[in-house]
């Protein structure tokens, strides 16, 4: 993705509680606003207004199913003054009133509620800084994308440095990085072309800082409480996810407006899907 529309997209992603207006946006990319618009339309597919409201009606469909809010009180996070507002613009997304979007979506997690699965915790994180890279697509797509354009940009590091060493000692051991991969969207709410995934590597601030300076995408991933828990085999994946989601809401915790992510835990030494050991953490307050 061109990287003045990557910076976009990052702000909108953490700025949705702001007010948004193009003509501001288009300084955080920095293009004048007549290229910015047909810019960003040609890279994301949608006008950039468009790609902002769909964000905060996706996650006003997750907070109708797993927050205890009332539709006023999640029109307004969603950035509407009035009721009727928020309805119009919902049911021209999920052609669904917010009303039956939330009936429709309880027996979903009905269904997973009672689920097998290992017994979940509540940890406490540390923020981590993170070299990543996103793509798009249904999941198990976008995540091999993902992780193979993130490990080619790993292997040309050798030819990288050789140019042009460090100016600090580093540690790149493999398998000592912590591997995340962050989901950013439900499939339940999210078209499929739409659905936002990162591979995410993290071996340390230090060496976060110095990967930025060979043209690798950095972030951070927030601390906190998660809810977490671990299953094995991807087979598993769904159904422990949607189980995770039900047990948070039947516990009574309220979900942090951060992204979901799994953290892979012998994903260097493992090749049979069924046998991944994958941690499940969803941000909570």
């Amino acid at each position: 993705m061109n990287a003045h529309i990557k910076k976009v997209t990052d702000y909108i992603q953490t700025h949705l509680d702001d007010e948004l207006n193009v003509m501001h946006l288009a300084k955080v990319a920095g293009y004048s606003h007549f290229h910015f618009c047909r810019v960003f339309k040609a890279h994301m597919g949608e006008s950039v207004m468009s790609y902002a409201t769909r964000l905060r009606l996706e996650r006003a469909s997750k907070e109708l199913c797993l927050a205890d809010k009332s539709i006023i009180e999640v029109a307004l996070d969603a950035g509407y003054q009035t009721p009727t507002g928020f309805l119009k613009a919902f049911k021209l997304r999920f052609d669904t009133t917010p009303t039956a979007y939330k009936s429709s979506a309880t027996p979903l997690f009905k269904i997973y509620k009672d689920i097998e699965m290992n017994r979940p915790e509540i940890i406490t994180r540390d923020r981590i800084d993170v070299i990543y890279t996103q793509e798009r697509g249904e999941y198990t797509s976008s995540s091999q994308i993902a992780w193979k354009r993130l490990s080619d940009q790993i292997y040309g590091l050798k030819d990288k440095f050789a140019q042009r060493a460090p100016k600090v000692e580093i540690n790149l051991v493999k398998g000592e990085a912590e591997a995340l991969g962050i989901c950013h969207d439900d499939p339940q709410a999210t078209k499929e072309e739409n659905i936002r995934y990162d591979a995410a590597l993290a071996w340390g601030e230090k060496e976060t800082q110095v990967l930025a300076d060979y043209d690798f995408e950095t972030k951070t991933v927030a601390g906190g409480r998660y809810a977490k828990v671990d299953y094995i085999g991807t087979s598993n994946s769904e159904k422990t996810w949607y189980g995770l989601y039900a047990w948070i809401g039947e516990n009574g915790y309220t979900l942090r407006d951060e992204p979901a992510f799994e953290k892979y835990l012998n994903g260097d030494n493992e090749t049979d899907i069924e046998k991944f050991d994958v941690e499940i953490y969803i941000p909570i307050e």
